[in-house]
């Protein structure tokens, strides 16, 4: 739920270059803190690689990030695919999140696709009802094998 002494700032949203790699790290690890610092890195730099962005929300410094890449479905066409969403701390709960998604599906929809994509574990409801109360529609379910 959005907290209604949202910030006067306005946030600015805008590409990240590896220059900011360590906040990347930083908030990566927030999401999942038993990654270490390098496998992360390491993570990061393969992303990129293979065509990922990241996306960084401003306001007087980075409050929170997302990435997203492109991939062709034959029933879909192109498709962008959202994932490592996450804001520090002292910046959750002030509307941050609808607008990163509002800018991403904005970009999505401007580099041509037709529709936009993310997963949400089942045991995270927060973000389950965040998604859904945006439009997001949990239309399948992603499967899983360790190998």
């Amino acid at each position: 739920m959005r907290n209604p002494a949202v910030a006067a700032a306005i946030p600015e949203f805008r590409p990240l270059d590896d220059s900011h790699d360590p906040h990347i790290v930083k908030l990566v690890q927030l999401l999942e803190p038993s990654l270490s610092v390098p496998l992360i890195q390491d993570r990061i730099s393969a992303m990129r690689t293979q065509g990922s962005e990241f996306v960084g929300v401003f306001e007087a410094e980075l409050l929170g990030i997302a990435a997203i890449s492109w991939r062709m479905h034959c029933f879909s066409g192109r498709v962008a695919y959202v994932e490592n969403v996450v804001f520090e701390l002292h910046a959750r709960q002030r509307g941050l999140g609808e607008l990163l998604m509002n800018w991403l599906e904005h970009y999505a929809k401007n580099q041509g696709c037709s529709m936009i994509t993310l997963d949400a574990y089942q045991r995270n409801t927060r973000a389950r009802t965040f998604y859904e109360r945006l439009g997001y529609d949990p239309r399948g379910v992603h499967f899983v094998k360790s190998l």
